[in-house]
């Protein structure tokens, strides 16, 4: 997929081999231990690794008053599956079934986008990892929440790598 002005990209790198990384993003029980923002609970409801395979996750808050409702249902629908360098898949905010809602958040955001991370080899014991997402789909107003929502994305990946290393540590 060709970058656009509207795609988020961050990078991190982890000083972890990369079959353990590897593992933390696609193994069930590990990526309950640190995916979503810093200091949710993460539940793997369904995860099928394997192209149109879906993952779904419910992500409890720890405070559901104010714009942060108490829970987040989330779907990842896999479509490339390259261990241990790449994973592509389609995410959406959900229900507890799984089927595609409107983001629990106010104001426009887009029902899909498009998520890819890599994990390069980086010396000895050490991963990069790259994640770069992009609206699928969007309507203009989506594609500029979105970017807009850069600045709060950078915070919650950044939170979930920092509960990541502790995970790999």
């Amino acid at each position: 997929m060709p970058a656009s002005a509207a795609d988020f990209v961050i990078t991190r790198l982890f000083q972890a081999p990369r079959p353990r990384v590897w593992a933390a993003w696609t193994e069930p029980a590990q990526l309950a231990r640190w995916f979503g923002p810093k200091g949710c609970a993460t539940s793997v409801l369904r995860s099928e690794l394997k192209p149109g395979g879906m993952l779904l996750a419910r992500m409890d808050m720890p405070d559901g008053d104010g714009p942060m409702v108490k829970s987040i249902w989330g779907r990842f629908v896999y479509r490339e599956i390259e261990p241990p360098s790449r994973l592509t898949w389609v995410q959406a905010f959900a229900d507890w079934k799984g089927a595609i809602t409107p983001s629990p958040f106010p104001g426009p955001w887009p029902l899909e986008w498009h998520s890819t991370v890599t994990f390069e080899e980086r010396g000895p014991g050490a991963t990069l990892v790259t994640l770069h997402q992009a609206p699928l789909d969007a309507t203009e107003a989506e594609r500029l929440a979105f970017i807009e929502a850069r600045e709060s994305m950078t915070g919650g990946w950044s939170g979930s790598f920092e509960v990541l290393d502790q995970v790999l540590g």
